[in-house]
């Protein structure tokens, strides 16, 4: 389709289908086609299978359009519902009353789905506000137009015979998660009245009157009340006539942001992937407050059922995130990142530990209380207009107080207290979590010496180095210790799982971003090192599944990838090409970065789960020329940039010209943060 007069450049660069082309054992993103507003309270994707795995671009019919807050397919759905218009008898299977859709005749942005359903002759048009969205159903037929509504949990939905308007709510949320009164509350008004409903065990269908060609809904949702739902219709879709004009409001909002970071290139794939990595990066976390009549920011926690002045920041993996989408969120969108925060710290208040996988609410997933990283590197550089000493109690309780639970805390911390590790058996994965918590005690330390805290920040400094204590030079990688300090006696560097995390040694033994010199010295120094990384990449790329069982997406995905046992697919790898630069070796570093960018990367498809904008994050450094190897320091590493323009405009600086500045920059040095922002 041609770009609508509404649609700036750089929104129109964005691919929704990027990384859809993924299945449970083949991710190539494990996205969704996402309309939304930015960190917006509610997403809107077509469906065209059943949750999780809801969307495939394959895929040759359309079930509908899907309400949705799913991060992940593998941490599923919650306040979820879909919406279908159809012609003819209503059957409770939302597959079989599924219909071909003009997927190639579509339009498909951030802010506007506009698509056919060949079956029915209908046109669905949408376009999403941040709690709600602007519906338009038009049909070619003389049947009476009906809308189905469907969901995946307990639910109700309920119409006043001879209104224009319907409510319900639905409490679909992840089975093993403890919510109090948790249910998405939502509210619908029609341009024109139903003439009859029926409800139906996943749902229910409404019917318009024969010969009224197209139907207007706005719909609105709520995590706290129908009434707010109401207050959200009112303020944002009430004034709005149609989806276009919804999308042009929303189109300005998605350009400004995107447009903080200008490049250009001579390859126009090169800018349409930037792009589509960016909005990427600009989906999750999102905000889950809300606004009351008189202005009030107030939330529902999911921690406690209660309602709360103040932010909710939800919906990220912390384990995935810190490497590179919090570091730029910080440096490019601090006004963004401080509201994230101060969203955070109420997670913090009502669930008495700082958050490790919020979605909605704390979820057992992942090791690390990585926390740590992102409030260390807010901290370090600058951004600290909120409680930075009512989150470190918190912080220091990740430090202090064993937990557990994989909710929150660390599992294992009495062995690592006792013995400078965690031993094997004494948590699940000992080596990742011994190298995990010794990085977050290094970021934890850099807020305990911000608030004046200088003994804490020392003990926390001297613990930062346990990963020392896991290094085995006989055999030349991070291994797991008994409880009597002894190696467990058998050593396979292909083995995953087990002491290791969705990798083995090879993809752990480096994961020391806050020490790298110590980590050389282990290895023999510099050189030694960097010839390990060579070994890594020369390496054919076997694994040993034993541990899991089976083999697992992230082992499929690096046997595919021509990079030997660097397994960019998944994050832990993700620093590691950096090294090269950071022992001296930059050239090294830009050869397989380029060849990363290149060969994994496309308009179309991730090297693996994108993970709420970290992988697109990687993608988006990379291509600057610039990489936070250490979040937790006030510094980035400067590499080749690979694009002909790049332009940070960042608020409360002058721009920033990327390309300009390599004159003064070498290839392989820091630049300090304050630095790169003095341009």
């Amino acid at each position: 389709m041609p770009r609508p007069q509404y649609l700036p450049p750089k929104l129109s660069r964005v691919n929704l289908l990027q990384g859809t082309d993924s299945a449970h054992d083949l991710s190539r993103g494990n996205t969704l086609p996402l309309a939304a507003r930015p960190w917006g309270a509610h997403h809107w994707t077509l469906q065209t299978g059943p949750s999780p795995w809801t969307f495939h671009r394959s895929a040759p019919k359309l079930w509908g359009i899907r309400l949705t807050h799913q991060p992940s397919p593998w941490m599923r759905d919650y306040g979820s519902l879909m919406l279908q218009p159809f012609h003819g008898v209503y059957t409770m299977d939302p597959e079989s009353q599924a219909s071909a859709y003009l997927q190639k005749d579509a339009e498909l942005s951030p802010v506007r789905i506009r698509t056919e359903l060949a079956r029915y002759g209908i046109t669905i048009d949408m376009s999403p506000s941040e709690h709600g969205a602007v519906f338009e159903f038009t049909t070619r037929s003389e049947e009476p137009l009906r809308l189905r509504f469907d969901f995946d949990a307990e639910h109700n939905i309920s119409w006043p015979p001879g209104k224009p308007w319907i409510q319900g709510w639905t409490s679909d949320a992840f089975e093993g998660e403890d919510l109090v009164n948790f249910s998405l509350k939502f509210v619908g008004e029609f341009s024109v009245a139903p003439v009859h409903f029926e409800t139906a065990p996943g749902g229910g269908w409404l019917e318009f009157p024969a010969g009224e060609k197209r139907i207007r809904l706005k719909l609105a949702a709520s995590f706290i009340s129908h009434d707010f739902a109401e207050l959200s219709l009112k303020r944002e879709l009430d004034p709005v006539n149609s989806p276009e004009e919804l999308a042009s409001q929303g189109a300005e909002i998605w350009e400004d942001l995107l447009g903080r970071i200008d490049i250009e290139s001579e390859y126009k794939n090169q800018v349409s992937t930037f792009y589509s990595c960016l909005y990427r990066c600009l989906l999750f976390p999102r905000f889950l407050d809300e606004m009351d009549a008189e202005g009030r920011i107030v939330h529902y926690s999911p921690y406690d059922g209660k309602i709360h002045d103040g932010r909710l920041c939800t919906d990220t993996g912390f384990w995935d995130t810190y490497r590179t989408l919090m570091p730029l969120l910080t440096l490019v969108y601090p006004d963004v990142a401080t509201k994230m925060m101060e969203g955070w710290v109420n997670v913090c208040k009502a669930s008495d530990w700082s958050p490790k996988w919020p979605s909605p609410g704390a979820r057992d997933c992942m090791i690390g209380t990585h926390f740590n990283v992102v409030v260390a590197d807010m901290v370090i550089k600058g951004l600290t207009d909120w409680d930075v000493a009512e989150v470190y109690k918190y912080l220091r309780k990740d430090a202090e107080v064993p937990s557990k639970s994989g909710r929150a805390g660390r599992r294992g911390l009495e062995s690592l207290q006792q013995l400078g590790y965690v031993a094997e058996g004494h948590a699940p994965y000992s080596v990742s979590s011994t190298m995990d918590y010794a990085y977050d005690d290094f970021c934890v330390a850099q807020v305990a010496r911000f608030l004046g805290r200088e003994e804490e920040a020392e003990t926390l400094l001297n613990r930062s180095e346990n990963y020392r204590n896991l290094f085995d030079a006989k055999v030349g990688f991070m291994r797991p210790r008994d409880q009597d300090g002894n190696w467990i006696d058998s050593f396979d560097e292909f083995a995953w799982g087990g002491p290791y995390i969705e990798g083995g040694p090879w993809q752990h033994s480096f994961n020391v971003p806050h020490d790298i010199s110590g980590l050389a010295d282990l290895h023999g120094g510099n050189s030694a090192l960097c010839r390990k990384l060579d070994e890594m990449l020369a390496t054919p790329p076997h694994f040993e599944a034993s541990a899991y069982g089976r083999e697992i997406h992230e082992m499929t995905e690096m046997a595919l990838a021509p990079f030997g046992q660097y397994a960019h697919s998944n994050q832990p790898v993700h620093n590691y090409l950096f090294l090269f630069a950071q022992c001296g070796q930059t050239e090294k570093t830009d050869h397989w970065v380029g060849r990363v960018l290149e060969e994994l990367y496309s308009f179309d498809d991730f090297p693996g789960d994108e993970d709420n904008g970290e992988m697109a994050a990687w993608y988006i450094w990379a291509t600057l020329g610039l990489y936070p190897t250490c979040p937790g320091k006030a510094e980035y590493l400067k590499l080749r940039p690979r694009i002909r323009k790049a332009v940070l405009s960042i608020p409360g600086y002058k721009p920033i010209d990327l390309i300009q500045n390599v004159r003064d920059w070498q290839h392989g040095e820091f630049i300090a943060h304050l630095d790169l922002l003095s341009g």
